[in-house]
């Protein structure tokens, strides 16, 4: 964390120039121009009635065919936002901004299949909870696992090209094995503060949603949170970074 708070300091403008462009306009645009998403109904003390849970189900499929992909779309520009700072610094000897960027369009289709193959694990245990609610904790247990030993993927793919997705899978297993817990506690100190920070501009943007239609004030709410996103994607982008530069050597 210390190195990585060090690399903001240093190089925060450029950090800045990218993260504005590939997660903080996708993250304001979707906020901004799509629908919110159907919420389930409040039963209070008494369960949702059919009738209502079906047309919350046909509402939410309604809103994932018609805004579904632009969300897809987004999070696909955001991803490649972060993979692309960590391009700044693992992409060869300090490379320029276009350097950087061509470079991680070049790997960001193999970084998109070692994610899908690292969420194999994930989904089944996500399965596995639907079916036994109990085993929730040991879902967690697992995202935590994975989050860590896979957080040199986007690393690895850019500093030991031109290694696979399953090289690199394997390459960040091997690097972090004995720090599953610091990586775990950086990566989830990471997205926490995401979310408590992020949680009190939720309420209040939902509660003018209902109270105080204003779409200026929603508009400013929207940027801030889009802001808090882009710095938490660029945190956890040069935590990447400092953690396969003193792993590297393994």
């Amino acid at each position: 964390m210390r190195d990585a708070w060090r690399l903001w300091r240093r190089d925060w403008e450029v950090l800045t120039a990218v993260a504005g462009l590939f997660i903080f306009l996708p993250s304001l645009a979707i906020a901004m121009l799509l629908p919110d998403m159907p919420m389930p109904p409040e039963g209070g003390e008494a369960a949702p009635s059919a009738a209502a849970m079906a047309a919350y189900q046909q509402n939410a499929t309604a809103w994932m065919l018609d805004y579904g992909w632009w969300q897809i779309a987004a999070q696909a520009i955001i991803i490649f936002g972060q993979f692309a700072i960590v391009a700044l610094y693992l992409a060869g000897d300090q490379p320029a901004v276009s350097k950087a960027l061509a470079a991680a369009a070049r790997r960001y289709p193999l970084l998109l299949l070692a994610g899908l193959i690292v969420g194999v694990p994930i989904m089944a245990a996500l399965l596995v909870t639907r079916v036994l609610p109990l085993l929730m904790v040991a879902f967690f247990v697992v995202v935590f696992w994975t989050s860590a030993r896979t957080i040199l993927l986007p690393s690895t793919l850019l500093a030991d090209a031109p290694i696979g997705a399953l090289g690199a899978i394997t390459r960040s297993l091997h690097l972090t094995r004995g720090n599953t817990l610091a990586l775990a506690a950086a990566v989830m100190t990471v997205i926490l503060a995401m979310a408590v920070a992020i949680w009190p501009f939720e309420q209040i943007d939902a509660w003018m949603l209902v109270h105080a239609p204003n779409p200026i004030a929603r508009a400013i709410i929207d940027g801030i949170v889009a802001a808090i996103t882009a710095l938490a994607y660029t945190a956890m982008a040069l935590l990447q970074v400092a953690a396969y530069r003193r792993l590297r050597t393994r």
